[in-house]
């Protein structure tokens, strides 16, 4: 059921895939905020879906895996 979800709200985004990939998923707002905020202090230019994810620039993807895992873990 997760995987059926992950994959229509990847089909049905806004964002060009061409440029930007999805680093955090969550429907908590304030989560979402408080990791883009992590992602910033790191000069990670970051894109917002409000309850949905957060999305680098491809060219940021592996600097921004590594602050989500440490973040999560």
């Amino acid at each position: 059921m997760f995987l059926n979800k992950l994959r229509q709200f990847m089909t049905s985004s806004q964002v060009s895939r061409d440029e930007w990939v999805v680093v955090f998923l969550d429907k908590n707002d304030f989560r979402l905020s408080a990791m883009k905020k992590r992602l910033a202090e790191q000069s990670i230019q970051t894109h917002v879906e409000k309850g949905k994810a957060i999305y680098v620039l491809q060219s940021d993807l592996e600097s921004a895996k590594a602050i989500v895992a440490e973040w999560v873990n």
